[in-house]
């Protein structure tokens, strides 16, 4: 995404990659594209997401926005990748993905924008555009939950077109850009819900525990305590403060001093090889869950009980209170679920050989490595697919192989460390601190002028 400053590399590679994805010529460096480029297209047709009518102006929104054709590479997780070049596919392969989980639009963003650009083509532009311009004039009946996760989704989008493309592609693409940017805003406006109504969204958390047996961290008597050590999130920031993420720990045994328990979760010093020496004794588990944050008819943020992801790490221990070994439940939002069947929750169980990507918080992201015999890295960089992994692979990337180490704690006790506060889950304190990021930016503001009646001038 964009508003998190885009890497030098991609102003190296953004030509050759715009011939890669739209169709268009090399830069005037008269250079070729390079097969390490991923390639990225538009799936075949639209799926019935938001009604059974694939043609339906909804299920075409997110067709452009979401549904995407692959090139990707295997990771050792799969055999049928084989052959093997430090754990990675030699050979490329063709994967399609309809999207419908929770992840940002417009991908792949990380590098370069190919997924923004695939949709500014000569290709598509045309077809979303009226795409967007019928679900403005569309009076089809939509619930509450489809216009809270439909307005999230096009906010997204907004975001990432909202900043101008690098040189030489807002020349070619801008006015496109900018005429995408104003039927979004309009159509965020138009599907937005009252406060009433906001507050009456499903908490899809209760409903996907009955059938997916998923951790109830809400329940009062569950023993989970969610926390706040610092109020920035990694994960709030890389969505562009339109999500929230809320984390819980369970204590392994039910503390005596709650506030002392917690403090002692602080600045958990890594050693040599990222671990701390004992990092669970004292916990049966980390959970985050994330909720969506909507705009309301006047414009006002509001936080929702509408939850798109959820992790949860349940660290096992022998009969002595020693580790043993962490199993974990991952759910991820899917949007037709969730309007099919409301009583389901919506949130779809993963297990470790769910198929995900390497990367940090953004959706098959592409990767960078030095070029073959580089002697200085940083300026011959290139760009590869991205790289398919099992989930628990992924969740390894971040969390160690054991899955132990709680991101939230894993850093060297800063000065005047402030205390770990429990939250009450009823307050809605991250929630809170997200949207007064929001409000701070530029993009927000332009879009609030929408609600304010007011025309903004791209």
């Amino acid at each position: 995404m964009r508003h998190l400053g885009m890497p030098p590399i991609a102003f190296c590679c953004a030509a050759l990659l715009l011939y890669m994805v739209v169709g268009g010529q090399p830069h005037a460096s008269g250079q070729q594209p390079s097969a390490d480029l991923p390639k990225v297209s538009l799936i075949d047709k639209p799926a019935p997401i938001y009604s059974s009518d694939p043609n339906d102006s909804w299920n075409r929104i997110f067709y452009f926005l979401f549904s995407r054709r692959l090139e990707i590479r295997l990771s050792d997780d799969f055999p049928e990748g084989a052959p093997f070049f430090e754990k990675v596919s030699t050979r490329s392969f063709e994967r399609d993905e309809v999207g419908d989980r929770a992840i940002d639009p417009l991908y792949p963003g990380t590098f370069v924008n190919t997924g923004e650009l695939v949709v500014l083509s000569d290709a598509a532009y045309p077809e979303f555009a009226k795409s967007l311009n019928d679900a403005l004039t569309d009076e089809i009946p939509r619930s509450n939950v489809a216009r809270a996760l439909m307005q999230n989704d096009l906010w997204g989008a907004y975001d990432i077109l909202f900043y101008r493309l690098v040189d030489p592609f807002e020349a070619q693409f801008g006015r496109r850009r900018r005429a995408l940017l104003d039927l979004t805003a309009r159509l965020i406006k138009k599907i937005a819900l009252t406060a009433e109504e906001i507050r009456a969204l499903p908490d899809n958390y209760s409903a996907a525990i009955r059938d997916d047996s998923l951790t109830d961290v809400f329940r009062k008597d569950s023993g989970w305590i969610e926390v706040r050590w610092f109020p920035e999130r990694d994960h709030d920031f890389s969505a562009g403060f339109r999500r929230v993420s809320r984390v819980f720990l369970k204590p392994a045994h039910p503390p005596g001093d709650i506030q002392k328990f917690l403090n002692a979760q602080r600045g958990r010093d890594e050693d040599s090889f990222g671990r701390t020496a004992n990092p669970v004794e004292d916990l049966d588990g980390v959970a985050l869950v994330t909720q969506l944050l909507v705009i309301d008819r006047e414009g006002n943020l509001l936080p929702t009980r509408l939850t798109s992801e959820v992790q949860v790490r349940h660290f096992e221990k022998n009969e002595n209170g020693t580790f043993k070994r962490t199993t974990m439940q991952v759910c991820e939002i899917s949007r037709k679920l969730s309007v099919s069947a409301p009583e389901s929750g919506g949130l779809i169980l993963e297990d470790d050989d769910s198929r995900a990507y390497l990367g940090h918080y953004t959706f098959a992201q592409v990767q960078s490595r030095p070029a073959s015999g580089a002697s200085d890295a940083h300026e011959t960089e290139v760009i590869s697919p991205p790289v398919q992994v099992k989930l628990r692979t992924r969740c390894a990337q971040c969390h160690l192989e054991d899955l132990t180490m709680i991101r939230t704690f894993a850093i060297g006790m800063p000065p005047h460390a402030p205390s770990v506060r429990q939250l009450d889950p009823e307050a809605d304190e991250i929630a809170k601190f997200d949207i007064a990021q929001k409000l701070k930016e530029g993009n927000f503001r332009a879009l609030r002028a929408y609600f304010d009646g007011q025309k903004t001038r791209w």
